[in-house]
């Protein structure tokens, strides 16, 4: 049974765990199926280095042939298309829309695996025996200080409603990123439905991805990424560059990136090894924390150097699983409707 309410990020004070040594039996299995394969939409190379840690630990299997990497739209699209289709070749996913992974239990297609890092995810971060969080993604405005001045920049979601950021001036995702659907109906929740369509109003330029996106703001060609990924403004790279991160008041939608075995999964022991790992004290730090400085939900893992708690971005989760899940399915007419 899901539950209503997501998170109480206040209340996280879970105890540390030991590291967990992975069952025998299960190793043996799948030492035995020899090959794992994994649909990611954690963008770049760093969840190739990611899997690199985790072959380190099992290097029986085979991490390369089988591994898909694509926007959370086409991972979801292709994962659907071969369940349909009824040749899976797929054993995990990772995919940031927690809606899809809700409709996806219901219909059978996420297998029952009763991780014993379960335990340490708060409720709302996960679906117990069916899937958790790997990660924890904020959606913010983002500016490029040698641009736009500190003292213009905004602090608070509706000071995008002003002027000066209208005609083509901030730019949004396109309605395949799990992190502008949440955007958008987090926002929705917290600052009313006459939002999106004022903003919408002020033309933001629709991009593909996160990188394209950061690209344009460095390069000046907008002001502001209105919602993107919050990791982005602190990567040494674009930080240095002159990227700043906007917490604004009124809180900061967060999307989960749940990880979970795929029904029929032609290698579940090998995705098992996987789920503990990446679930695990050890892949959170790793994941989140050293390679692409996201939060995660677990309480024993702290925030990337730089960044603030979690608990301090006041973030935003949907109150009404129902109507979070009814929104997604409605989300691509919804979006074409404001940005055509």
């Amino acid at each position: 049974m899901i539950r209503r309410r997501a998170v109480l990020i206040g209340t996280l004070a879970l105890a540390t765990p030991s590291a967990r040594a992975a069952d025998p039996a299960i190793i043996a299995a799948a030492r035995r199926e020899g090959a794992l394969a994994v649909a990611d939409s954690a963008p770049g190379q760093n969840f190739v280095k990611f899997m690199a840690a985790f072959k380190v630990k099992y290097p029986f299997l085979d991490i390369a042939s089988g591994f898909y990497s694509g926007p959370t739209g086409q991972v979801l699209a292709r994962v659907n298309a071969e369940i349909d289709a009824k040749r899976l070749t797929f054993d995990v996913m990772l995919a940031a829309n927690t809606a899809a992974w809700i409709d996806m239990t219901h219909q059978g297609r996420i297998m029952r695996y009763d991780s014993p890092e379960y335990a340490t995810f708060p409720a709302g971060a996960k679906m117990d025996g069916y899937w958790a969080a790997a990660q924890a993604i904020g959606v913010i405005p983002v500016y490029d200080r040698h641009i736009l001045s500190p003292a213009d920049a905004p602090t608070s979601w509706l000071d995008l409603l002003h002027p000066r950021f209208a005609g083509r001036k901030m730019a949004i995702q396109n309605a395949a990123a799990g992190t502008q659907f949440n955007w958008s109906f987090l926002l929705g929740q917290a600052l009313g439905p006459d939002f999106e369509p004022k903003f919408a109003a002020q033309k933001p330029v629709v991009m593909a991805t996160g990188a394209q996106m950061t690209d344009a703001i460095l390069r000046g060609e907008v002001l502001l990424g209105a919602a993107l990924d919050h990791w982005r403004a602190y990567t040494p790279e674009d930080k240095e560059a002159g990227l700043m991160a906007i917490y604004p008041k009124e809180g900061m939608p967060l999307t989960l990136a749940p990880v979970g075995m795929l029904s029929t999964a032609p290698h579940p022991n090998a995705a098992k090894l996987f789920i503990d790992f990446i679930l695990s004290e050890e892949g959170q730090r790793l994941l989140n924390t050293e390679l692409y400085g996201m939060y995660s939900m677990r309480a024993d893992v702290p925030p990337p150097a730089g960044q603030k708690p979690l608990a301090e971005t006041h973030p935003l989760l949907p109150a009404d699983l129902t109507a979070y899940v009814k929104a997604s399915r409605d989300f691509p007419r919804h979006f074409q409707e404001l940005y055509h």
